[in-house]
């Protein structure tokens, strides 16, 4: 008893693993695509789910898995093992062409392998009707899901609907659906369970001990989502794809089935996966999966039954147990030797992808040492220019002292003069200097040439765009350009402020503006 305690607490173990580490993936690639895994009711919702779903077809009166293999020996383990690894070996052979094999295919190819070696035969018709079935399946999955993804489109996009209202309505249905889901998925692959003899365990306590051990230990193995990171899947799609599979699943676990020639049967949700995201691909008219991808996936599920029966029913065959631990070893290191290569081959892109990062970090760096070179040079021109705008202006200063002491020197002489000519003609000579130096013509033509070197760019495409302007209207735009008001330029200009209204609307209809248009804005714009 305790043999064959061991023994199917032991192939349970190996087929759970199979499951949580290659099918369960499938199931929770969109769970968290959507966003559900995210609500606290959901993470502690799918625990208890997937326990149920594993566990509660295995105490059913009703025996699902004599409808996949009445032939194998309640009593004998050894049958239970080699039909065990054979499955497992075709899942890792499998497993190599794509991660997204199909264990339970495996696992049914494995028990007809057995049955085969038993009996010699086949029923055919129920392995016909469960091939159909794993064909049928991802086609219903990806019409479901390209109808579903068509008719969110068309809600979410009626007149009236608002974004976030929709959104968080699509927020829930995953909710709901990614529960549906995880319990359609576990109960389906659960019924795996119910293929290995049920009498092995006896009644009572001991089947619940045994069985909630298993589940402990598989949720040691928890699944990642199966879905890439730059997969274009938002939540109207992955609630399309959760409930088209959940549909799926139900359906082909109904025992109807059997009255239109098929046969209710586990199902790969991985296989359903791929199909899904086809359908969102066909729907959205943008490929969320690559044609490699679904033809590596589908070629790995469609080889793992082969494999699993074809490995099966070599092992049943094997009369001495030395070659059957040779045949295991060499699968095993076969299976190991092209993690191996995967594992060099993802070392080797990890190394190539460092090598780049390094690469466009120390041109990123050589261009930022660029670019503060060129702000340091502009610093030090700025800087220059500040010192020669001091320079200037104590020069200005300076000489500003000298012509006032001038006029001053002049003024006293002056004063002394007696009245007549000679006086009034000292007094026309200061008063005809002080004239001059208000005009302020030296100061100006060199706040001209500072403006034409501040300015140079605005300038020539001034001169570029209106070459007809003479030198004054040019002055004009850049005063206009520098924010100085009319009384300003006015001033500057040496000229009335009804001069500069004048000038400015020569300057306009030069410029071809409308009465409409603002002149300082537009000549900003040049």
């Amino acid at each position: 008893m305790f043999l064959n305690l061991s023994t199917l607490a032991l192939v349970l173990c190996v087929v759970g693993i199979l499951l949580m580490r290659l099918e369960f993936p499938a199931v929770a690639g969109p769970v968290y695509a959507s966003g559900a895994q995210e609500r606290w009711g959901v993470k502690l919702l799918i625990p208890l789910l997937v326990i149920a779903g594993l566990g509660l077809p295995f105490f059913l009166e009703e025996d699902y898995g004599s409808l996949l293999c009445s032939t194998v020996p309640s009593t004998d383990p050894h049958a239970i093992v080699v039909i065990a690894l054979g499955a497992a070996a075709g899942v890792g052979i499998s497993a190599v062409i794509h991660r997204r094999t199909a264990v339970p295919y495996a696992v049914i190819g494995a028990l007809f392998g057995y049955r085969f070696m038993a009996e010699g035969s086949l029923n055919w018709p129920q392995a016909g009707g469960m091939v159909m079935g794993w064909l049928l399946a991802p086609v219903l999955c990806f019409v479901l899901t390209f109808l579903l993804v068509k008719m969110l489109y068309w809600y979410a996009s009626r007149p009236g609907r608002h974004l976030a209202v929709v959104d968080q309505r699509l927020l829930a249905g995953c909710v709901l659906a990614s529960l549906l889901l995880v319990a359609s998925a576990t109960w389906n692959l659960g019924q795996l369970a119910t293929v290995f003899p049920r009498v092995m365990l006896g009644n009572g306590t001991v089947p619940a001990g045994v069985a909630l051990g298993v589940m402990a230990l598989l949720f040691l193995f928890r699944a990642q989502p199966s879905l890439e990171d730059d997969t274009d899947f938002g939540p109207g799609s992955a609630l399309a794809v959760m409930l088209a599979m959940s549909a799926s699943f139900v359906l082909f676990s109904w025992s109807g089935l059997q009255k239109v020639g098929l046969m209710p049967t586990p199902l790969s949700a991985s296989a359903l996966l791929v199909a899904g995201l086809v359908g969102v691909s066909v729907a959205q008219r943008n490929a969320v999966i690559s044609g490699e991808d679904i033809l590596k996936s589908s070629a790995a599920s469609l080889s793992a039954p082969v494999l699993g029966f074809l490995i099966t029913y070599c092992l049943s065959m094997v009369l001495s147990t030395l070659i059957l631990v040779g045949i295991i070893a060499v699968a095993a290191a076969f299976i190991l030797y092209v993690r191996a290569q995967r594992a060099d081959a993802r070392r080797t892109e990890m190394l190539r992808s460092r090598e780049e990062q390094l690469y466009s970090t120390q041109k990123s760096l050589s261009a930022l040492e660029v670019r503060v070179e060129t702000n340091e040079k502009d610093l030090m021109n700025k800087l220059e220019n500040k010192r020669k705008e001091l320079v200037d202006f104590a020069v200005g200063v300076s000489d500003q002292k000298a012509f006032m002491e001038k006029v001053y020197t002049q003024l006293a002489h002056v004063r002394e003069l007696p009245d007549g000519p000679q006086k009034e003609e000292g007094l026309d000579e200061v008063l005809n200097q002080l004239r001059e130096r208000m005009y302020f013509t030296r100061e100006m033509n060199d706040f001209y040439a500072r403006t034409e070197i501040l300015h140079r760019d605005f300038n020539t495409r001034l001169k570029e765009a209106y070459p007809s302007l003479t030198e004054s209207e040019r002055k004009l735009a850049n005063l206009l350009r520098q924010g100085f008001s009319s009384k300003y330029i006015a001033s500057l200009m040496n000229i009335t402020p009804k001069s500069v209204e004048i000038s400015r609307y020569r300057l306009r209809t030069k410029l071809g503006l409308k009465r409409s248009d603002n002149l300082v804005k537009y000549i900003k714009t040049i």
